[in-house]
């Protein structure tokens, strides 16, 4: 992917203008699964955003996210700083580490495929909310894919690298997608709302690919978790958007706030302090 502008310190939420551009592309084509073979293996709509076992496949951890870090706001841009960063003792230590990986991209009610070799059989599975997947330090190129070899489910495999990334910091996104909306955004469903928010942070060229990879939960609080994946960066490869709303008496859902973590590319990495290199 050719970068565009490279923002300050590697983390970038996009301008404006594209934004609300994008926001059409992603609302429209947001949950159709893509027709790669190692991406999606449908279970059922209303399942939660677990794994389905298979063989010795087990689920691996929830994505541990942090307390929302101060962030500075340049137009529409989220921007962390590496002294914001730094003041945070839990992001300054090792919370971090391009030897971890998520999956990222999928819906919730998918899971992803871990193969014996680079498109072989099929040994196990990843939810759309796995982590701790830990690379081997071996890949392989199949078709203009690369392949990673990895320890996950309780087995070593290979996934496609279009599906796994080091995810970084999180962060407090919610005045920055407010600001690219005009307004704080209701809808009439938390999924609608969650298609909203993450057309806000969507990319046209390239095409960001959107996944609901959290299952809408409805209660006190309405919940939903949103991949966006494909920036115009070389470093920021995508969000995962945590998106919370307040449920109105009319039935309706209204933005509470948005907690977005940072996914970098996996060959570039992530810094001890939650940053894209």
């Amino acid at each position: 992917m050719e970068p565009k502008d490279r923002l300050p310190i590697g983390i970038s939420l996009l301008a404006l203008a594209v934004a609300i551009a994008a926001l059409v592309v992603a609302v429209s084509d947001s949950d159709s699964d893509d027709a790669v073979d190692e991406s999606e293996t449908s279970v059922t709509a209303s399942a939660p955003a677990t794994t389905q076992a298979i063989q010795t496949t087990t689920t691996v951890g929830t994505v541990q996210t942090l307390a929302p870090a101060p962030a500075t706001t340049a137009a529409t841009q989220l921007v962390v700083t590496a002294t914001t960063a730094a003041e945070s003792d839990e992001m300054a230590d090792s919370e971090f580490s391009d030897n971890v990986l998520a999956v990222v991209g999928i819906g919730h009610d998918s899971t992803l495929n871990v193969r014996e070799t680079p498109g072989g059989q099929i040994v196990g599975k990843l939810g759309s909310d796995a982590a701790a997947i830990v690379p081997t330090g071996t890949t392989r190129e199949l078709t203009g894919a690369i392949w990673y070899e990895v320890h996950a489910a309780g087995v070593v495999g290979w996934v496609s690298g279009a599906y796994v990334t080091p995810l970084g910091v999180t962060v407090d996104a919610t005045t920055e997608i407010v600001a690219v909306l005009g307004e704080t955004p209701s809808a009439d469903n938390m999924t609608a709302l969650g298609r909203t928010v993450a057309g806000a942070m969507a990319s046209e060229e390239p095409e960001s690919r959107v996944r609901i990879s959290g299952a809408p939960t409805v209660g006190d609080v309405g919940e939903i978790t949103m991949d966006v994946v494909g920036q115009p960066d070389d470093s920021v490869r995508g969000f995962r958007l945590k998106v919370f709303a307040t449920p109105n008496s009319d039935g309706t859902f209204t933005l509470r706030n948005v907690e977005g973590t940072v996914m970098c590319y996996i060959d570039r990495g992530v810094g001890a302090q939650g940053l894209c290199n």
